[in-house]
């Protein structure tokens, strides 16, 4: 029997850097996985949606160029070539799954390819192949719900990982879900000209957003040309389309962008506690087997940067360094044009908790950067404790927001405080100095508003 410190079931994001991270700790170290090395987000979600949402947006600026002085350019005859913008998809992908092969064996971690099952709280099986380690790490993903639809012809429904792989797609689209991957997807194909109509199930569009952020993606997707539907579900098929209720949905394809379910694997002589559908752990990623610890989307964090800070977590937690994990200083990224990001406490959250706080706005209509990119639409909203004025949330609606969360990810780190940002440089003209407007907004003190 092949023995281990470590053995990772699952090479996603979150199961692949849990193994660097172990093999950098010297711990002897085996990953298993059944398919391609960087798990859905690189190989079908994260990596391919976003190459191909920047096509998109490209595509649109061609459309647009002439507001920045550039003529010539005769729109009627862009075209939007899908076969090549998934090539380049595909070369991306390929690369950074090389990279994941690389790096694993540049810290000596053992590949195993199949489908592993946890015989004991040590033991795993692969095929016909026994391993035992003194931890296990489960980080098997997720995969899209697909209830809610049984009454539709399944031959109507594409799932959103499906759509990236496609070599061709159609004119006229309903989205189903309401989360990021929905909105996201929705938002490419819009921009690529197609008719578009979102079915969500939920009250509001990416409902764990601070309430004016997602307000403002569904502002967004109304003037976009996008028309969405919430609370709603989509009831029985029809000739052209589907229903939701009483209302027809003319569509040539429905994407699947419904709520991930967690994939757990067989499981042998344990048994794993469960909430909520998801494993259940503790701030170290432990199940109730102290042996066996659970990360990324099937303990219910669907991103992958969660899922990779889950792994570092647990990982440390066996190499005797306690480093627990903190699902509220996990950035919350949406990818649209201008893009959204959150991290912390939600104005809804601070009320619903009874705490004071103070809140600074700053809108981007008044930032020069900007304003000299054509993208002055957005703002960044901070907010912080009363007394002492430490930062409990931001919320980002710029485009480049997904980036500038990285520093408000730092100030709530290190518990940073309003008067602690107040100190910092930020460049001019950059957009980031809407972060310090904000900031400067909450302690009354605004210097362009």
């Amino acid at each position: 029997m092949n023995e281990f410190d470590v053995i990772i079931i699952g090479a996603g994001p979150a199961g692949y850097v849990s193994a660097i991270r172990a093999g950098q700790l010297g711990l002897s170290t085996a990953i298993v996985e059944k398919e391609k090395l960087g798990g859905m987000c690189l190989n079908w979600g994260c990596i391919p949606s976003k190459t191909l949402l920047e096509s998109a947006k490209l595509f649109d600026k061609t459309l647009h160029a002439a507001t920045f002085g550039i003529e010539g350019i005769d729109t009627k005859a862009v075209t939007f070539n899908w076969k090549k913008a998934t090539g380049r998809k595909d070369r991306i992908v390929m690369r950074l799954v090389k990279g994941v092969e690389f790096l694993l064996k540049k810290n000596n971690v053992e590949t195993i390819t199949g489908v592993a099952k946890v015989t004991g709280s040590n033991k795993i099986a692969v095929d016909d192949a026994e391993f035992s380690a003194k931890n296990i790490i489960i980080a098997t993903g997720s995969r899209p719900a697909k209830g809610r639809m049984s009454a539709i012809d399944q031959s109507k429904i594409t799932e959103v990982d499906e759509l990236f792989a496609a070599s061709e797609i159609g004119e006229k689209f309903l989205v189903y879900g309401g989360n990021a991957s929905a909105c996201e997807t929705a938002y490419m194909l819009r921009l690529l000209g197609k008719k578009v109509t979102m079915v969500a199930p939920d009250k509001a569009l990416i409902g764990f957003l601070d309430g004016e952020l997602s307000k403002f993606v569904l502002d967004k997707f109304s003037k976009s040309g996008i028309k969405t539907y919430l609370e709603r579900e989509i009831t029985k098929d029809g000739t052209d389309g589907v229903y939701a209720g009483d209302d027809f949905i003319e569509c040539d394809q429905i994407i699947n962008c419904s709520d991930r379910t967690a994939v757990i694997p067989e499981l042998q002589n344990v048994d794993i506690a469960m909430e909520n559908d998801f494993v259940k752990t503790n701030e170290f990623m432990q199940t109730n087997i102290p042996s066996i610890y659970a990360i990324g989307d099937i303990t219910g964090q669907i991103t992958a940067h969660a899922g990779s800070a889950q792994g570092t977590s647990a990982v440390n937690h066996i190499a005797g360094i306690k480093q627990p994990f903190d699902p509220l200083k996990i950035p919350m990224n949406i990818y649209l044009d201008p893009e959204l990001a959150s991290i912390g406490l939600t104005e809804e959250q601070l009320k619903e908790q009874g705490i004071e706080y103070r809140k600074g706005e700053f809108p981007l209509t008044v930032n020069g950067k900007a304003m000299a990119e054509g993208t002055a639409e957005g703002f960044v909203k901070v907010l912080a404790e009363s007394k002492y004025g430490e930062i409990l949330g931001v919320h980002i609606v710029a485009p480049s927001a997904t980036d500038m969360i990285a520093e408000a990810a730092t100030i709530l780190q290190l518990e940073g405080t309003l008067e602690d940002v107040g100190r910092v440089v930020h460049a001019h003209p950059t957009v980031s100095e809407a972060l310090l407007e904000a900031t400067f907004k909450a302690m009354d003190k605004p210097l362009h508003m």
